[in-house]
C-alpha cells in the first residue's frame, strides 16, 4: 500500500513539472535498464527545512552535472557533492532550509552524458509559520518575549528577561521601585555601537528587531487592551493592527488577526531600579540617536515613543520581542 501511494505521488509530481516545463520533455527520462544512461528521480520534492537527497546516475557513459535555471537569489541554497563521473554514481544533493513564506524554490540539475543531456528538477516548499509566529509587514514576529538568553517565555503575557542595549545579561522585572539586582552593572559605556550579533539574547534563528521594524508596527496601530478583554493575565498593547481590529483581539485569535500582544512591563532604569511599570517598554536593536538604545514605549493614555527620545537610554533594561532571521529572496 505504501509503495502504491509513493508511486502515485511521484508520478503526480513528475506530471506537474513536465506540464510546467518549457524545455524538451524527453530530457526527463526514467530508464528501467541499469545499463542505459539515465537519472532518477526526475523530480526531487524537498521540504522547507531542506536536507540531503540522492540523484542516481545509471549507464556507462562519462557525464558532468550542473545546476541551472534557479528561480532564487539565495546563494548556494542547493549544491552537489560531485559534478562529474564515468558510469553509475549517486550524487548527493544538499538543499538549505527555505527562507521564504511565499516562494517555492526550484532548480534544474543538468546531467550531460555522451549520448544525451538529462534533467532532474528540485522543488522546495515554502516555510510554514510556526504556532508561536505571526507574519506582519513581511516579517515573522514571535508571539512571546525572550526569557533567559536563547529561550522564549511560555506565554505572550509573560514579560520575560529585561536587557540593556547590546548586552546579553538577563535581569528580571518586579514591582514599581523594586531595587536594583545585586549584579546590576555600576557603569555603562554609552558608545556608538549598534547591537552586535554575539550579544543578541534571542533564541537561535531569531534576532532583536531594529527600531525601524518596531516603528513600522506602531505606525500600523498600537491599542491599549485590558486583561478582561484579551483573557491574558495582564493589561498591555495590541500592536500591528488598527484599533478596531485590536478591540476584537483575545489570547486565542492573535495569529488569525495578524497582531502581537505586548504585556505591561516597565523597565529597569539606569540605576537598576524598576520604573514606569504602567508602560509597555520593548528593547530594539538601533535608535536614531547614538546615545539611545531604541526602546519603544506605549501606555493606556496613547503615549508612543517609538525612537526612545528621552526615555530609551542604553543603560535601561527592557523586554525583547524578537523577529525571525529570514532572507528576502527575489
Amino acid at each position: 500500500m505504501k509503495k502504491s501511494i509513493y508511486l502515485t505521488t511521484l508520478y503526480a509530481v513528475i506530471s506537474l513539472l513536465l506540464m510546467s516545463s518549457c524545455k524538451d520533455d524527453s530530457n526527463y527520462i526514467i530508464e528501467s535498464d541499469p545499463d542505459e544512461f539515465a537519472v532518477f528521480p526526475v523530480a526531487i520534492p524537498v521540504k522547507a527545512e531542506g536536507g540531503v537527497y540522492e540523484l542516481n546516475v545509471t549507464g556507462h557513459e562519462a557525464w558532468t552535472a550542473e545546476l541551472t535555471e534557479s528561480n532564487s537569489s539565495a546563494k548556494d541554497w542547493c549544491t552537489l557533492d560531485i559534478t562529474s563521473g564515468n558510469g553509475p554514481a549517486v550524487i548527493k544533493v544538499t538543499v538549505q532550509p527555505s527562507t521564504s513564506f511565499v516562494k517555492n524554490r526550484t532548480v534544474i540539475i543538468n546531467v550531460i552524458g555522451e549520448s544525451k543531456a538529462l534533467r532532474s528538477k528540485v522543488l522546495q516548499e515554502t516555510m510554514v509559520q510556526g504556532e508561536d509566529e505571526v507574519l506582519i509587514n513581511g516579517m515573522i514576529w514571535s508571539t512571546k518575549n525572550v526569557g533567559e538568553p536563547g529561550t522564549f517565555v511560555d506565554s505572550p503575557d509573560e514579560i520575560g528577561g529585561l536587557y540593556q542595549f547590546n548586552r546579553k545579561e538577563c535581569f528580571w522585572s518586579g514591582p514599581q521601585d523594586d531595587p536594583a539586582p545585586a549584579n546590576w552593572p555600576a557603569e555603562y559605556v554609552n558608545d556608538d555601537t549598534d547591537w552586535l550579533s554575539e550579544n543578541d539574547p534571542s533564541p537561535e534563528g531569531w534576532r532583536v528587531p531594529t527600531t525601524e521594524e518596531m516603528v513600522a508596527l506602531w505606525e500600523i496601530g498600537a491599542t491599549w487592551v485590558t486583561a478582561a478583554q484579551t483573557g491574558f493575565k495582564v493589561d498591555g498593547i495590541i500592536i500591528g493592527v488598527d484599533e478596531e481590529t485590536a478591540k476584537r483581539a483575545t489570547k486565542d485569535n492573535l495569529k488569525q488577526l495578524g497582531c502581537l500582544f505586548l504585556p505591561q512591563s516597565g523597565w529597569r532604569n539606569e540605576s537598576g531600579v524598576m520604573d514606569r511599570t504602567w508602560l509597555c517598554a520593548v528593547r530594539s536593536a538601533t535608535a536614531l540617536s547614538s546615545t539611545h538604545g531604541g526602546m519603544s514605549l506605549g501606555d493606556s493614555g496613547g503615549y508612543r515613543d517609538i525612537w526612545g527620545w528621552g526615555d530609551g537610554q542604553k543603560a535601561r533594561a527592557a523586554m525583547i520581542r524578537p523577529v525571525k532571521k529570514i532572507q528576502v529572496e527575489d
